[in-house]
């Protein structure tokens, strides 16, 4: 932190004044390290004694960093490593939204997943969660934590936010969680230093701008929208926010936040510093589209045809054996063969989104048929769907973690057929023994290449 530039520096003087050498200082300390809890996969981290992220209940602080690679219940989605004072989220949308109804939520630049899976967590129940990354290569990791996640109401789309306009007035929430400067992360991140220059912050700001300018449109009259970055200044942050105001109908809203949190409360918004608080640096402002505002969903004209149908009464009945009994799913299958598990109540929002957004994803992946032989996905394996009296198989941590590097599992004797491998009760994916030999069906593109110790 010795090689800040300078107009960072003075940026910040002018933010914080006096209290700038405090915020100097806790950038030469560590950065806390912090996870939430899944809710929905029970594992023995919340029987440990770990102290809690003040502004979110299943938040926890580690005292320090583990390799969590090298932790089975990191790769079974027992829990998200996440900055804590990005968990602000979760007490953004518990104030903000009505808590007894589902909801149309969309996180529209999601990736790595960090947001989305505390939204899945903290959504009433039955709300419909599409989470979107326009970035290949960040929506593939998206798509990963989402799985592991095992929230069968998440589901995922691969857009720009120019490619929503059809859905004008289709969200009761949406989360705009913009690209920024990134200065909230410099003590993490040395890279975000070098990148940074008041320039970038300009370019970023405008960005900013058309993605909030879009994302207000898809939010119905008195839904939210929430605005957030990792960064300090007002250009990105408040500056923007205000910007919000003037162009479309909507009001700031007030969050009760105690100030024991040690959070900054802006004239738009709320700011976390590092020396305030037990976290990065990170902005949240909340909106309430205002009800004279008429936009609203409509029908669109000439829709591409939804890409998939409902599985046979034969495939159905091949499936129950799998399939957890009374789960609220449809079973759909695509052009590929595939099936996927989408929740009995989501399945015409999917279809009118589908329609839409073409590169999307609905549900759980199931798994297809060989022949007579099912062939079960990954996700599937870390879902809540799998019926019980599948076969399992539960490792300890070693052996597990060798699964992990997609290595063959050694059993004496070698059980037949298809298992679900489980760590710690949470599953982590499919073996299959087939004489005396047992496969090991964990993807190649999720496996561990660290060394085991």
């Amino acid at each position: 932190m010795n090689n800040l530039p300078e107009p960072f520096l003075a940026q910040m003087r002018s933010l914080l004044g006096a209290e700038t050498a405090a915020f100097l200082e806790a950038l030469q300390r560590p950065a806390p390290i912090s996870i939430h809890l899944n809710p929905g996969k029970e594992s023995g981290l919340k029987n440990e004694t770990l102290e809690p992220v003040p502004w979110y209940a299943a938040g926890r602080y580690l005292a320090e960093r583990p390799i969590f690679t090298l932790d089975p219940r990191f790769h079974a989605g027992a829990y998200y490593v996440q900055e804590a004072s990005s968990m602000l989220v979760a007490t953004a949308v518990q104030q903000c939204v009505p808590a007894g109804q589902p909801l149309r939520v969309l996180d529209l630049c999601a990736a790595p997943g960090g947001k989305s899976t505390l939204l899945a967590s903290v959504l009433p129940a039955g709300s419909l969660l599409l989470s979107n990354e326009v970035i290949r290569n960040r929506y593939q990791t998206l798509q990963y934590n989402i799985a592991k996640w095992g929230h069968p109401c998440t589901h995922t789309s691969q857009h720009d936010s120019r490619d929503f306009k059809a859905l004008q007035g289709w969200f009761d929430l949406v989360l705009v969680d913009a690209p920024c400067s990134g200065e909230g992360l410099f003590r993490k991140d040395p890279d975000a230093v070098k990148e940074w220059s008041p320039a970038h912050t300009a370019h970023c700001s405008a960005r900013q701008r058309r993605i909030l300018a879009e994302a207000a449109a898809l939010v119905r009259p008195g839904g939210v929208l929430l605005y957030c970055t990792c960064t300090y200044n007002d250009e990105e942050n408040e500056n923007n926010a205000a910007w919000l105001l003037e162009q479309a109908s909507f009001q700031a809203l007030e969050l009760a936040l105690p100030a024991e949190w040690g959070l900054v409360h802006k004239d738009i918004g709320y700011q976390c510093y590092p020396h305030r608080v037990r976290g990065e640096g990170f902005y949240l402002s909340c909106f309430r589209k205002e009800s004279k505002d008429q936009s609203a969903e409509k029908a669109a004209k000439s829709l591409p045809a939804w890409t998939l149908k409902p599985a046979s009464k034969t495939d159905i009945e091949s499936l129950a054996p799998w399939l957890a009994p009374e789960a609220g799913i449809v079973v759909f299958q695509d052009w590929q063969g595939a099936f996927r598990a989408l929740p009995e109540a989501q399945v015409a929002d999917c279809m009118h989104l589908g329609s839409m957004l073409r590169q999307s994803a609905f549900g759980v992946p199931l798994g297809l048929f060989k022949g007579k032989d099912f062939l079960p996905a990954p996700e599937f394996a870390l879902s809540a769907l799998v019926h019980p009296d599948v076969p399992r198989v539960a490792l300890e941590r070693e052996q597990a973690l060798h699964f992990l590097k997609k290595e063959p599992p050694i059993f004496n004797p070698v059980p037949q057929g298809w298992m679900l491998v489980e760590y710690e009760g949470l599953g982590l994916g499919w073996a299959k023994g087939i004489g005396n030999r047992v496969n090991n069906y964990y993807p190649k593109e999720w496996r561990i290449l660290m060394q085991i110790r």
